[in-house]
């Protein structure tokens, strides 16, 4: 199937595609040890989303991509067990993290999986989902998707939400170690007429401000 997808004349040559089947979100974009990886959402068994894996390619400029090895597949009985969800990959003192929505029975819940130096090999923290639950006393719509950074030495996520009847919002958490996290407050809301009544794959950059 990947070979005759291949020779496809209708085949995207610009923009990147996956082997085959269905892609979506693209993930954990990251630039290491001189290449540019690139993880997305990933079925590789059909043309439908469902049972979500993350797919891997690396490439040398953004535009020629080699096909890696799958980088996380649900775990039968896990809190992934019905699709490894969209999330980021941070550089945790030299430790290549990825922090992901774990989908298990229509609940999404944050999970960490470290990798080799290569990227080629990820083992998913025993102690997954690193979040138990939704923050309590919220009324919310949805709880995934992830940016994740770091300040000092703390470190910081947001994850995409909605409350009910309100609208969208990314609910700010704060974490010593990426394995433990507290909730802070909602770091934006939304309204619902305007902006959805979901945030999906929130993300934060610095605009304007001397990073040296």
């Amino acid at each position: 199937m990947q070979h005759k997808h291949s020779n496809d004349h209708q085949r995207t040559a610009y923009h990147f595609q996956s082997p085959s089947n269905w892609m979506n979100d693209p993930n954990g974009l990251v630039q290491w040890k001189g290449n540019y990886h690139l993880f997305y959402q990933y079925n590789p068994s059909g043309p439908l989303s469902d049972k979500i894996h993350w797919g891997h390619a690396m490439s040398p400029d953004l535009l020629h991509w080699t096909h890696l090895p799958i980088a996380l597949s649900p775990t039968e009985g896990g809190p992934d067990e019905d699709g490894c969800w969209s999330g980021c990959l941070v550089n945790n003192n030299g430790t290549p993290t990825l922090v992901y929505s774990g989908n298990a029975h229509g609940r999404q819940l944050p999970c960490i999986a470290t990798g080799s130096d290569d990227l080629l090999t990820w083992q998913k923290h025993p102690g997954n989902p690193v979040v138990a639950d939704w923050p309590a006393g919220l009324d919310i719509v949805e709880f995934r998707d992830h940016c994740v950074w770091q300040e000092s030495e703390l470190w910081y996520q947001v994850i995409g939400s909605g409350f009910k009847g309100v609208g969208g919002a990314a609910l700010l958490y704060r974490s010593v170690d990426l394995l433990t996290w507290e909730y802070l407050q909602p770091l934006c809301v939304g309204n619902k007429d305007e902006t959805g009544t979901m945030w999906e794959c929130p993300d934060l950059f610095p605009l304007g401000i001397n990073m040296s």
